[in-house]
């Protein structure tokens, strides 16, 4: 991989105002029972002794909306469902806090192909330029942390005093650098195979505006020594690894988790009794073998009983 030098960039917390797909596609948002099934805000009470999950599902291509159903398969992760093993906490209690699983969907889409290339040919010309926000659209990560942050703060004025990110893949990107940035609004993060850049053969070389990006967000990362995380990484994941999320090792208070003990020919997809294949370690976490895992080790509640 050839060396990208540092670059500048400058992202503001932008006016949800700006995204006019939120409007239509955040009416999917909803809580989840332990079976995936919605139901509404009006039914919790005492919000003081609540413990929010706020889970935030993985992306698609940054040119292409993500979207979610507002009933999804129990398990689909691609339709927006959290995965089993985080549905199941619902209604469990940690210490004298009654957990609640809360399914954010984002509804956006970022840049354009056209826009992408661009930045991909001005790479190419000079590899020590230096980008201004003015220059680009916001790529999708960006906009998705703006949500989540603003769905925090939405709970967070309705009562809700303990609050906990989860997600998956791009979810779980967005989570962690949630916390990074703003460590009194969360208690803690459960990410799940994160990921930025989609697979590490296309930000590694064939795309590099996308490893220039990536670095960025890792040097968020880098600004703190402490990171209250709980984070899964398998080897046969295409996008990150755990080779490649090694640099999460250096913070304090973080439990890096490598799950690849659990092979992903061992277990089913969802929806189909079929087999993944061995590359499917980004996808294993949505898969009963990975529930069965979380819950032999107690690692979901054992980490939530160190917050509380």
């Amino acid at each position: 991989m050839r060396k990208i030098f540092l670059i500048i960039l400058f992202f503001p917390l932008i006016s949800l105002a700006d995204y006019p797909d939120l409007k239509k596609i955040s009416k999917n948002n909803t809580f989840m029972d332990a079976l995936g099934k919605p139901y509404s805000i009006e039914k919790i009470k005492d919000v003081e002794n609540i413990l929010l999950i706020i889970w935030n599902h993985g992306s698609g291509e940054d040119a292409k909306k993500d979207t979610c159903k507002l009933k999804p398969g129990y398990g689909f992760e691609w339709e927006g469902s959290p995965i089993p093993a985080i549905l199941e906490l619902h209604n469990k209690k940690v210490n004298d806090l009654t957990i609640k699983v809360f399914r954010l969907c984002s509804g956006v889409k970022g840049m354009s192909v056209k826009d992408q290339k661009k930045i991909r040919k001005e790479l190419k010309k000079n590899k020590k330029m230096v980008y201004k926000l003015n220059l680009f659209p916001e790529f999708k990560q960006l906009k998705r942390q703006n949500i989540i942050l603003d769905k925090a703060e939405e709970f967070t004025k309705l009562g809700f005093k303990n609050i906990v990110l989860a997600g998956h893949s791009a979810g779980a990107w967005a989570s962690l650098n949630l916390i990074s940035r703003f460590p009194n609004q969360f208690k803690g993060v459960i990410a799940m195979s994160p990921a930025f850049a989609g697979p590490k053969k296309e930000w590694q070389k064939k795309y590099p505006e996308w490893g220039l990006f990536r670095n960025y967000e890792v040097s968020i990362f880098q600004k703190n020594h402490s990171l209250n995380a709980l984070l899964f990484s398998h080897s046969n994941d295409v996008y990150e690894d755990p080779k490649t999320l090694s640099f999460f090792k250096d913070f304090n208070n973080i439990e890096f988790i490598d799950f690849s003990v659990i092979k992903p020919t061992d277990c089913d997809w969802a929806d189909v009794e079929k087999k993944m294949s061995k590359n499917d370690g980004h996808s294993i976490d949505q898969s009963s073998c990975f529930t069965k895992f979380i819950k032999k080790n107690n690692y979901y509640i054992s980490y939530l009983e160190s917050l509380f």
